[in-house]
């Protein structure tokens, strides 16, 4: 169990990395109740939110780290992002076995972090990997890049393992190491056994599916938490999966993240004729959620431009700044400073330049 345990925290290291990392918490406002009622039928881990479409809401504590949505079509199921790891993919498809006979044939990425995209490669049914162009061009610039550097570092930290034991000669020393080396052998085993599955069909704006008498239309709205991120809306059922566009009842990871763009998908997002609006973490939320997630951007926005405009420096609005009673609630607290930093960040940039002190100086004219 302590070498489990151990192998976890390092995939939480790995996490960390790639900038999609989500901190040891429970499911934020998990006791709340859902928009739409679990099936009673369905395995556990999915949730039954309309006729063929499941959602397995994940806790940040496991292998999992990001929700994953499930649409049974009838040419195959239609996956919405794959979790956090192969092992994690695997256990997923196990569930969905639960509920249908078809087999995965469409995984759609929501965009490039690697707890939406590493469990891709349990799938080997299927036949097309959906994402957008952005989100694409990041899985092969950002994830895979962080992937290789990260086999280089488990490697030289079981290098680096095998020569301190080598040369410790207490027993119980001794035990310590082997039992962090095996831990550092079998992560690196792991990571080099991950590969990088990116979208082979591509969407700029968006594209429709047709299937039967069901509908699914996948759309990009704009950046927000990435530069890439799209929704999967299927309108006849009025479900919307967001990924991370949406984070219910807690502050949202920033690191990729344009807040002020944000609030204008979000807007757009709200457009859409929908009830049930899936997060990428938290509950399954409802119209009301995401306003709420919208207008915790838009209190952050009003909480940091004041102090921009007063030419206050970064580290002092983080200092200064505490988070609004109303959002004690939310779970991922360790993020608001990081979301102050992004604000800040983003408003000094669109601050207008400063004209020259004293003005242009007028050249003379001459006849």
């Amino acid at each position: 169990m302590l070498e489990r345990r151990n192998e976890l925290i390092l995939l939480v290291a790995w996490v960390l990395l790639l900038a999609a990392a989500w901190p040891a918490a429970s499911v934020p406002g998990q006791e709340k109740p859902v928009a739409a009622a679990p099936n009673s039928a369905a395995p556990a881990g999915l949730q039954k939110i309309a006729d063929d479409i499941y959602v397995r809401v994940v806790s940040p504590d496991g292998e999992e780290v990001a929700n994953s949505g499930v649409v049974i079509l009838g040419s195959g199921v239609l996956l919405f992002d794959s979790h956090f790891t192969p092992e994690a993919g695997a256990d997923l498809e196990e569930l969905i076995k639960g509920v249908t006979a078809q087999p995965v044939r469409y995984i759609v990425n929501s965009h490039f972090h690697a707890d939406h995209t590493h469990g891709n490669q349990a799938f080997g049914t299927a036949r097309q990997i959906i994402g957008s162009t952005l989100a694409r061009r990041d899985m092969l610039q950002k994830d895979a890049p962080a992937l290789n550097r990260m086999q280089a570092i488990a490697q030289k930290q079981v290098e680096q393992l095998a020569r301190e034991l080598s040369l410790e000669s207490n027993p119980g020393k001794q035990e310590a190491l082997r039992l962090q080396l095996k831990t550092h052998q079998a992560f690196m085993r792991r990571l080099a056994s991950l590969r990088i599955l990116v979208p082979s069909l591509t969407l700029d704006d968006s594209l429709t599916i047709i299937d039967g008498e069901r509908e699914l239309n996948l759309l990009y709205l704009g950046a927000g938490h990435t530069e890439g991120d799209i929704v999967l809306y299927l309108p006849r059922e009025k479900v919307a999966f967001l990924g991370d566009l949406f984070f219910n009842d807690a502050l949202p990871n920033v690191e990729d993240a344009s807040p002020l763009e944000w609030m204008d998908t979000l807007r757009e997002v709200l457009k859409l004729d929908a009830a049930t609006f899936v997060p990428g973490h938290g509950r399954i939320g409802t119209r009301q959620d995401v306003e709420e997630f919208l207008g915790y951007l838009e209190d952050l926005k009003a909480l940091v431009a004041p102090a921009v405009k007063r030419g206050e420096s970064l580290e002092q609005v983080v200092n200064d700044s505490r988070l609004p009673a109303k959002y004690d609630g939310f779970g991922f607290q360790n993020f608001f400073p990081a979301n102050l930093q992004k604000m800040y960040a983003e408003l000094k940039a669109a601050q207008p330049a400063a004209a020259p002190r004293g003005g242009a100086k007028k050249k003379e004219a001459r006849p």
